[in-house]
């Protein structure tokens, strides 16, 4: 009875699905296995012992890296390749370039956190296809032209944050209706 208890009250996210163990070690490699990913070692869990890593059910539903200037480069590919992550946080390091396409892949992400580094360019027109993001924070970056008024047929989306970017122009009338806004 005891070994049936204890197998019943283990967190739902032990066991780290495989393809996902192999992606987040794909994404660790992209990062030149920064320090701030040590704790990433393939002989563990990844639901039960990486930093910035938790999971749902052995599917990873939470990326979260943050805080450390020594991680540069892009936002890999790869992250379109966790199809359960409901949070994507890659705030306050050196990520430079745009949010890649992949990004498209991640039909249940909810929040988005790439705040305080250096991406930039246009804020991509495909980020419309997430539509269960409520929380799309990309503040503190380097993007330019136009606040995209495609944002507010979003259904889902409740909050955008992008100050302090070089974007321009007037803020797009249809921000007064966003799909997803609650009524007062």
């Amino acid at each position: 009875i005891f070994f049936a208890i204890l197998f019943i009250s283990l967190p739902s996210s032990y066991s780290c699905n495989s393809k996902d163990k192999n992606t987040l070690l794909q994404i660790k490699k992209h990062f030149n296995n920064t320090e701030f990913l040590s704790s990433w070692d393939p002989q563990t869990d990844c639901c039960t012992s990486w930093t910035g890593i938790e999971c749902t059910n052995g599917r990873v539903t939470l990326f979260s890296m943050a805080n450390d200037d020594s991680v540069v480069g892009q936002i890999p590919e790869q992250i379109g390749d966790l199809p359960e992550l409901r949070t994507l946080e890659m705030s306050s390091m050196n990520l430079t370039g745009n949010i890649p396409r992949t990004i498209t892949k991640l039909k249940h992400l909810v929040f988005i956190f790439l705040r305080w580094n250096k991406l930039s360019g246009p804020i991509p027109d495909y980020i419309s296809e997430l539509k269960s993001v409520t929380f799309l924070d990309i503040s503190f970056n380097k993007f330019t032209g136009p606040i995209p008024g495609w944002l507010t047929q979003m259904p889902k989306l409740h909050t955008f944050q992008a100050d302090n970017n070089s974007l321009t122009g007037p803020v797009p009338n249809s921000f007064g209706s966003f799909v997803g806004s609650v009524p007062n």
